[in-house]
């Protein structure tokens, strides 16, 4: 995407949120709920789309489209009331939000794993092994506290990717890079926080275990930008979840159990597309509906069931 594209996106973008912080509003208004989406949970079938039909959920006035960054201000702010996250956003605790519980377990489970081409293991199998050291080693709350750093402290990816992996035995502390001369490998990642730290700590685990070059793509866009550069060779990995690979790439139903899920796609990926699911970093990124606190208790609002029941009690009342 070109620096041009990307100041009118960023100009759009601007010009949507100050729309939405100048409406009037009260202090927790307790009717017209305002939700704010990111874009791609707007059209995702395992975002609002499928939301919609399982809880009956409808905002009136509709979702305005948001990005994460600005719909975390506006819901701190009061202009909007609703906001979609992920469970490991550190900015839910910090703005002081609430979780609604999904309560008919709409959401897929959300593992995280390297995705990698087959080809790309052939030729360094060494890989697997350096990347499976990561398995089970990044809990909800160690991911959350990673996310903190970066999107509230404004710490570098790279710096808190290094530390978390010295922190924890991975790499030495006076660890360095290797002279590349066993070739080049492309890491890629879509364009949030949590893709960016992941992608750096698995390009700084390469670079210290492997004489290679590790070239870094990360904040390319959505899922399926880095999904359609992984089958043409434009990437050689990337991190991904298992309930977007189930639903939104595989266009599957959903799949409760984690386990079941991750060995379905596991198995799906390889067959039809060569691509390898390597194990899970072990935390659950799953989609979130979130609310601020103070507001949710206030409306006796736990469950997106008491949401959507919300929203129908207010419009019967027009």
């Amino acid at each position: 995407m070109s620096t041009k594209t990307r100041v009118k996106i960023l100009v759009v973008a601007v010009i949507v949120v100050a729309v939405v912080l100048l409406m009037p509003r009260h202090a927790d208004d307790l009717r017209g709920l305002k939700a704010a989406f990111d874009a791609e949970f707007l059209t995702r079938p395992d975002g609002y789309e499928g939301l919609k039909k399982c809880y009956d959920l409808a905002f009136a006035p509709v979702p305005v489209q948001m990005d994460p960054g600005l719909m975390y201000r506006a819901i701190a702010d009061g202009a909007v009331d609703v906001i979609d996250g992920f469970a490991t956003d550190g900015r839910i605790p910090a703005y002081d939000l609430v979780v609604l519980k999904d309560d008919k377990g709409f959401f897929p489970p959300y593992y995280a794993a390297p995705l990698i081409r087959k080809e790309t293991l052939e030729k360094y199998p060494q890989l697997e092994s350096i990347l499976n050291q990561l398995a089970g080693k990044i809990s909800d709350e160690t991911m959350q506290n990673l996310n903190f750093q970066v999107d509230d402290r404004g710490r570098k990816a790279e710096n808190v990717a290094r530390e978390f992996l010295i922190s924890n035995g991975l790499i030495r502390e006076d660890a360095k890079s290797g002279d590349g001369t066993a070739g080049t490998i492309l890491i890629g990642g879509k364009q949030f926080t949590e893709q960016e730290i992941l992608g750096q700590i698995m390009a700084i685990m390469i670079e210290c275990n492997l004489d290679v070059k590790v070239i870094r793509k990360l904040n390319l866009g959505g899922t399926m930008i880095c999904f359609n550069a992984l089958k043409t060779g434009d990437l050689d990995l990337y991190p991904e979840y298992t309930g977007t690979g189930l639903v939104n790439i595989l266009k599957e139903e959903v799949i409760s159990d984690p386990n079941k899920a991750y060995a379905y796609v596991r198995r799906v990926f390889l067959e039809e597309y060569n691509l390898v699911w390597l194990k899970p970093y072990g935390f659950n990124n799953t989609y979130t509906l979130t609310m601020r606190v103070k507001h949710a208790r206030k409306l006796d609002i736990t469950t997106i069931s008491d949401l959507a029941n919300y929203i129908k009690t207010q419009k019967s009342k027009e």
